[in-house]
């Protein structure tokens, strides 16, 4: 999964591979082996070259606030298609497909076909890399199709709602 991370004024280029149980994390072409454990509400352990970090990962809207120790840094994450999606489905015209960013396992469906939904109502739940996403709708509309069912695994940039 490729993925591009805001930290205040730099952008940096970021792919998560799962390997052997562990997750290679590559950061601007450098890559780092991590072990990462979901701990109770928004905490998480990390072991990462020989060093443990906990840390908390809050979401905010479309933004995380990432804590360690006195430490805050607010994270803004896209995937390189999402800018071309959102310009699209700003504009309401045609359908909205709301995709997975990432491989992972549905959690909860939380709308049905025929449904009326609101912009940045949650449609669907997917838990990635040991942590639970609610994903939005992008705009109002009515949902078409729902693509994915609670349980099954998913892939990244796989269809999981189409709103009309």
């Amino acid at each position: 999964m490729k993925l591009s991370a805001r930290i205040g004024e730099r952008v940096h280029e970021v792919e998560v591979a799962r390997h052997d149980g562990h997750f290679v994390v590559t950061v601007d072409g450098v890559p780092h082996v991590a072990d990462a454990r979901k701990l109770p509400g928004d905490l998480y352990t990390i072991l990462m070259e020989g060093r443990s970090y906990e840390v908390s990962v809050e979401p905010e809207g479309d933004r995380y606030v990432v804590r360690h120790g006195a430490s805050a840094r607010e994270v803004v994450l896209t995937d390189p298609g999402r800018r071309a999606r959102e310009d699209r489905t700003a504009t309401g015209r045609g359908p909205a497909t709301v995709t997975a960013v990432m491989p992972g396992r549905v959690v909860r469906v939380l709308v049905v076909e025929g449904d009326a939904v609101e912009a940045g109502q949650g449609v669907v739940v997917v838990e990635a890399m040991k942590m639970e996403n609610e994903i939005a709708a992008p705009r109002a509309g009515r949902v078409a199709s729902v693509g994915v069912e609670p349980g099954r695994p998913v892939e990244a940039g796989a269809t999981l709602i189409v709103i009309e």
